[in-house]
């Protein structure tokens, strides 16, 4: 088992050395960052914002371990 666990780890480990040429002929980027755009003009586009689920989400899991626990409760029958 260690050996089988040992061929597998070389295994992927070994392609991970190997090097890349075409990716290393690129080289660095050395033209300008691309330019930063304000915001709200996505917002805009997006819509309305929708109301927040995490209240009805939270009530609903509480009413559901409401529920689970008044089963685990219950008395069963024989």
């Amino acid at each position: 088992m260690r050996l089988i666990l040992l061929l597998l780890l070389l295994s992927t480990s070994i392609p991970g050395c190997a090097p890349f040429p075409e990716i290393d002929a690129m080289g660095p980027d050395t033209g300008p960052p691309p330019q930063l755009l304000p915001i709200d003009d996505l917002l805009a586009q997006a819509g309305p914002q929708t109301e927040d689920p995490g209240p009805a989400v939270l009530a609903r899991a509480a009413g559901l371990r409401a529920r689970a626990s008044a089963i685990t409760a219950a008395p069963t029958a024989p």
